[in-house]
């Protein structure tokens, strides 16, 4: 069986030999996840999840991952999520990892859209107290809202476990979603943010000195 580490290092690898930098990327992020989950407990990382959960409108080729741990004392085989029908319609795409012992199958609907990806193992498949992580590259729908991608899980004994109910305190299988916000006014961060506010009072400064000395000099040379 491929472990977490080697399927991270196969992505990383190959990514490095693009030379784009997005090896840098995809490293930064996983030492984020790394330490997200050293940082916090266990239940919080209960459940199919996508990350990261919020993002601005409009991002192009940001890098997600799924993961989903294996909920019961026999392997899973199978790894899949419907991707919304909105999500593609306001601009949204997404590209897979290929996953060392795991084949990828995507599926297009009528309209030769994606419509549903999922991941069937080659070998044993992902172990009890595992999970998997497995990377995305993603450009963002245009428009913001909340994006539902209901996902499942297939067991070795045939079992599928749906992740398909809306969030809500006594859920007990939600759907991941990724919520895509409005890019913010200033999108240069708090220093653009204070450059910005600034210029612009010092713009205000200048006008109401340019007002005030034209009034003086028009009351001088005034009868």
């Amino acid at each position: 069986m491929t472990t977490l580490i080697e399927q991270k290092t196969f992505l990383l690898d190959r990514d490095e030999r693009v030379g784009d930098g997005s090896g840098r990327n995809n490293l930064l992020l996983m030492v984020l996840v790394m330490a997200t989950c050293l940082a916090f407990p266990t239940s919080i990382f209960a459940h199919v999840a996508l990350f990261p959960q919020t993002i601005e409108a409009g991002t192009r080729h940001a890098s997600f991952y799924i993961r989903a741990p294996v909920e019961k004392e026999i392997p899973v085989v199978e790894l899949g999520f419907e991707i919304d029908e909105q999500w593609i319609e306001n601009g949204g795409d997404i590209t897979f990892q290929d996953v060392p012992d795991w084949k990828l199958h995507v599926e297009m609907d009528a309209q030769d859209r994606l419509n549903k990806v999922y991941w069937t193992a080659l070998e044993e498949g992902a172990l009890p107290l595992t999970f998997q992580m497995i990377f995305m590259r993603v450009n963002v729908p245009s428009e913001p809202g909340v994006y539902p991608f209901k996902s499942w899980q297939k067991y070795t004994d045939g079992s599928v476990v749906w992740w398909n109910e809306p969030r809500g305190e006594e859920v007990s299988n939600p759907y991941p979603t990724v919520r895509v916000e409005q890019e913010p006014l200033f999108a240069g961060g708090p220093l653009q943010l204070g450059l910005t506010g600034a210029a612009l009072l010092a713009l205000g400064i200048s006008l109401y000195c340019l007002i005030t000395m034209k009034k003086l000099l028009a009351s001088r040379v005034g009868p």
